[in-house]
């Protein structure tokens, strides 16, 4: 058996662990958040737990930041395909049917090796073909058209009306596609994650064929695109692989972004002290977005590696096929490596990026700096346009999104002194959109002149009575 320490101890005897000890990640969680759960898992078992993601379903967190750390970075001992798991393989979970963080899918983010090398080729070199100083001018322009569409009212919900939106509607612009497809991928997506199974279930086939009918068309009209760049790459991907990382790229992205707004803003209206650092200049905007991402980043957990062979890990048993679950929330509170909470008279955490909001390891997130561009002008915009911007609850009203894997709110209400937009929006030109007004579509210039293809008929569905529904 290999064993792991990353403090220089010797192993603990296995009787110190019982089996039988899970801790249920299932069930109704709490609106306060998990993080009382991670203190008394680390209390009673040190840097790894044995839970149960469901019933009979059974998993290992990672709570130790040097645990997590270890096992990002080791792709020999430590798989990210999910079919190495034991419960699929002894028939507990099936992948077809299981939830979209346990399941698999033929992208780079669950594959290893030379697999995973060739998937990822194509992502990293397009995304390092964006031009972040033109991107963060388009980026600005959608966050103020979103912020026009309700700064009359003087009151919005920041995730539903700004957050959620603005990262997809970022990278389908970058798939080079007019707003219209953003906001209908932005719709689906939402979809997948409620509660509804049956229209969950229909929204991740639509959100297929947004992704199929994306490469179709850009297959045929190539453009200055991440998408047409894919297609062009020399790793030579299918049609059929180069949807899945688009899809995979837009799943990385929209998420987490919108939880890094949300969070970065929920700091912000509920820290007056740090909030009038940020103002006075004496906090940078990139500086807090480190501080959130040590103290409120966006995840509890994410999906898993799964050990190739037994290995001791902290005081645990580990065997061959077992999940370990990376436990981001629970490693940025580990006392071995938690940033002091007071720096200066800010409080912020600044000057230290050591926080794994983008993983570790040969799975690290590519796109870092374009999400972190994306949060900064999504913050500065905000401050900028509301005047007099507060919370319209009571913080401890704010609920959390009931999940072990996402970090971050349902809703942000807020109210601020109304003001008038940059740009006029027409009511009647503006896609429907449930709760809230967005703006208008802008049209591809050849769409007039071309038969209607999947993407075509994807929007005219989103925009008929089925979408309103």
């Amino acid at each position: 058996m290999t064993t792991i320490r990353t403090d220089g101890g010797d192993p603990a005897p296995s009787a110190s662990r019982c089996p039988y000890q899970l801790t249920r990640l299932h069930g109704p969680l709490p609106d306060t958040g998990l993080d009382g759960l991670w203190e008394r898992l680390r209390e009673r078992h040190g840097a790894v737990a044995p839970v149960e993601l469901e019933d009979g379903v059974r998993a290992w967190v990672l709570l130790g930041y040097h645990e997590n750390l270890t096992v990002l970075r080791n792709q020999r001992l430590f798989s990210r395909d999910t079919r190495r798991w034991r419960e699929v393989v002894e028939g507990r979970v099936d992948l077809a049917t299981s939830r979209p963080t346990l399941s698999w899918r033929p992208n780079a983010l669950y594959t290893d090796g030379a697999t995973h090398t060739r998937l990822r080729a194509p992502i990293v070199d397009a995304l390092s073909r964006v031009d972040l100083a033109a991107t963060e001018r388009v980026v600005r322009r959608i966050a103020d058209d979103l912020v026009d569409a309700f700064v009359t009212r003087g009151r919005a919900d920041l995730i539903a009306e700004f957050a959620a939106p603005l990262p997809v509607l970022v990278v389908n612009r970058l798939y080079g596609l007019p707003d219209s497809y953003g906001h209908m991928l932005g719709d689906l997506t939402s979809i997948v994650f409620e509660e509804d199974a049956k229209r969950g279930a229909d929204a991740v086939s639509r959100i297929q064929q947004y992704f199929a009918g994306l490469v179709v068309r850009k297959r045929e009209r190539p453009g200055e695109d991440l998408v047409s760049w894919m297609l062009a790459h020399p790793a030579g991907l299918s049609d059929h692989e180069v949807a899945h990382q688009a899809a995979l790229i837009n799943n990385a992205s929209h998420q987490p972004t919108t939880h890094l707004i949300g969070n970065t803003m929920r700091t912000l209206l509920t820290n007056p002290r740090l909030r009038q650092a940020q103002a006075d200049a004496c906090v940078s905007v990139q500086d807090l977005l480190d501080h959130v991402m040590w103290t409120d980043m966006p995840f509890q957990l994410i999906a898993a590696r799964f050990a190739l062979q037994d290995v001791r890990i902290g005081d645990a048993d580990v065997r061959a096929g077992d999940a370990l679950l990376i436990g981001f929330a629970p490693a940025h509170r580990d006392p071995a490596v938690r940033p002091a909470s007071e720096h200066g008279t800010s409080g912020v955490v600044s000057g230290n990026r050591a926080h794994l909001m983008f993983g570790a390891g040969p799975h690290a997130c590519p796109a870092r700096e374009l999400a972190r561009m994306i949060t900064a002008v999504a913050v500065r915009t905000l401050n900028e346009r509301l005047t007099g911007l507060h919370l319209a609850v009571p913080p401890e009203e704010l609920r959390a999104v009931p999940s072990v894997f996402v970090r971050g709110l349902r809703e942000l209400p807020v109210a601020f002194v109304p003001g008038e937009p940059l740009r006029r929006v027409e009511p009647e030109a503006t896609e429907p959109r449930r709760g809230s007004q967005l703006p208008a579509p802008r049209p591809e210039p050849d769409a007039g002149r071309r038969e209607p293809d999947l993407l075509d008929r994807l929007l005219s569905w989103w925009r008929g009575p089925r979408q309103r529904g």
